[in-house]
């Protein structure tokens, strides 16, 4: 049986220009219809190995921008390849193309009322988590028990 992971999505600067911008997109957009947990993503660059097929249904997903965790939800389903790709727009009304989806349980989708650092993290995991990374830090029980259910 595969272990539910704590992972991190990386946010860029192009998509949300802020953590707030981030923030208010995982508490109004993504939760709501018509979205209700649908998340897009660009080109999956940098990421750990077997990163999509180890994002699986229960899994713990950190939301990250620059060097800090905003918030958390709880992935729905597996991350889909989109055939064919999905044009749209970013938060910041630049145009996009998405390859891949995933939904979160839109009940579970949680904003921090502070900032977690991301070094706080890096510190536990022992190692280094590049700000542009798609990374499995640990499995969510292991996480869960350190950083406690947010």
């Amino acid at each position: 049986m595969t272990e539910l992971v704590a992972c991190i999505f990386p946010h860029s600067d192009k998509e949300f220009p802020t953590p707030d911008a981030l923030r208010d997109f995982l508490s109004h957009s993504l939760p709501m219809p018509p979205n209700e947990g649908r998340y897009l993503f660009g080109k999956i660059g940098r990421k750990d190995k077997n990163f999509k097929d180890r994002v699986i249904p229960g899994s713990l997903v950190l939301f990250r921008k620059k060097g800090f965790i905003v918030g958390q939800a709880i992935s729905k389903t597996m991350i889909k390849k989109l055939e064919p790709p999905e044009e749209g727009e970013t938060e910041t009304c630049v145009k996009a193309i998405y390859y891949h989806e995933i939904f979160f349980v839109p009940e579970s989708i949680e904003i921090y009322p502070w900032e977690l650092p991301v070094a706080q993290i890096e510190s536990w995991a022992r190692r280094n988590l590049d700000p542009r990374y798609y990374s499995i830090i640990s499995t969510r029980k292991e996480y869960e028990q350190q950083f406690g259910a947010q």
